[in-house]
């Protein structure tokens, strides 16, 4: 595979991987991972990045939200705030990523394909028991649900969690979400569209809304303080905005969207007429919450 085919057509992913993967790989080997390991850590991240890089390159600073990830999947303990090591070692073209996509993109085939086989074996037990109606009934929930009424007027994720508009959702490993009727869409680390109804209910779409593909661009927010950054904005159901605020730091130093160390993290509602209310403290979650 060449080094055309086998990029992403976005140009700034490939950029990246070409400026990236030696420090990535090597970053990982320098703490004790095996080599093989540590590319496929690395090309499985990244994978599950392709899709919705643009919207990383936008909202996130990537060397410190990816390297997080990657830390994370090589069985690392994830440093916040740390990015990328710089300079580690140069590109290599003998030590080219195509592969290693390419082995992890089959990786990911073949867990899809051995979880829908489970799901046949599963069905085919229950229908030579003549009891699949109670097995459907009986089995557990695959993601904890909890009735709790959302203090922010629109979805928001931190520590695994989905806050929806009454329940809370545990839902481990979401790249990026977005309202979707009633409920929400999210996109998953593995590259799995899941839809979650109001009532917690998860289940897997086949195409992701626009809405989370192709999210509306925010207004600008101008009553920003000389500290402040706006770090996410998502639109109010029935009109209008919520912007997200850090006060600890200017733009040139905003980490993670993850990550917020001593700074204050505060939500401002606006109205579609863009008047905007008070801004409100983010207790939540230590602040630590997304709202994409």
């Amino acid at each position: 595979m060449g080094r055309t085919e086998g990029r992403a057509t976005d140009s700034d992913f490939g950029r990246y991987l070409d400026a990236r993967w030696g420090d990535l790989v090597g970053g990982l080997e320098g703490e004790g991972v095996p080599a093989d390991d540590a590319r496929l850590a690395v090309a499985e991240t990244l994978l599950a990045s392709r899709r919705s890089w643009s919207r990383r390159v936008r909202d996130e600073q990537v060397d410190v939200s990816l390297w997080a990830e990657v830390r994370e999947r090589a069985g690392l303990p994830t440093r916040p705030g740390e990015a990328v090591p710089h300079g580690v070692r140069p590109f290599d073209p003998r030590d080219a990523p195509e592969v290693w996509l390419a082995r992890a993109e089959e990786r990911r085939s073949a867990r899809r394909r051995r979880s829908a086989f489970r799901g046949l074996a599963w069905l085919a037990v229950a229908v030579a028991l003549a009891a699949g109606w109670a097995w459907w009934a009986a089995r557990p929930a695959p993601h904890e649900v909890r009735e709790e009424a959302n203090p922010l007027p629109v979805i928001w994720y931190a520590e695994g969690e989905l806050h929806l508009e009454e329940v809370v959702v545990e839902l481990p490993a979401v790249v990026e979400f977005a309202a979707w009727g009633s409920g929400a869409a999210a996109r998953l680390s593995s590259g799995q569209v899941v839809q979650v109804d109001s009532d917690g209910d998860v289940h897997e779409v086949d195409d992701a809304p626009a809405t989370l593909d192709d999210p509306a661009d925010p207004p600008p927010f101008l009553a920003l303080g000389p500290y402040d950054v706006v770090v996410q904005s998502a639109p109010v159901p029935g009109g209008g905005w919520v912007h997200l605020l850090d006060s600890s730091r200017r733009e040139s130093v905003l980490d993670g969207v993850r990550l917020s160390e001593s700074g204050r993290r505060a939500i401002v509602v606006c109205t579609a007429d863009f008047s905007c209310g008070q801004p409100r403290t983010i207790f939540e979650a230590d602040g630590t919450i997304r709202l994409r």
